[in-house]
């Protein structure tokens, strides 16, 4: 397993343009987030951009160009919507910090 800090000065992440520090992909979170509620299958998209790729997991080594707060943001905000009463549960469990 690769250390958990940035690869090069050019992981920067697509959504929020701030480096990618802890470069998880989104296919390993989705993975952890289903073994933890395996039902939650159906509201995790795989994001498919047309952008470069510039850094690999540190998990599975695939390349990756959304960082892990990015894209556990986004199943947050759709856990609020769709599944409320998990949503906090989620944040707690996934590290997420919400607030701006």
């Amino acid at each position: 397993m690769k250390q958990a800090q940035i690869q090069d000065e050019n992981a920067i992440c697509i959504v929020c343009q701030e480096g990618i520090t802890n470069p998880i992909c989104p296919e390993c979170l989705a993975k952890e987030i289903k073994s933890w509620r395996p039902g939650l299958s159906k509201l995790l998209a795989e994001p498919s951009f047309g952008y470069s790729m510039d850094t690999e997991c540190m998990f599975c080594g695939k390349e990756m160009n959304i960082c892990a707060h990015c894209y556990s943001r986004d199943i947050y905000d759709t856990l609020v919507e769709k599944e409320p009463e998990i949503a906090e549960e989620f944040k707690e469990l996934f590290g997420l910090r919400t607030e701006l």
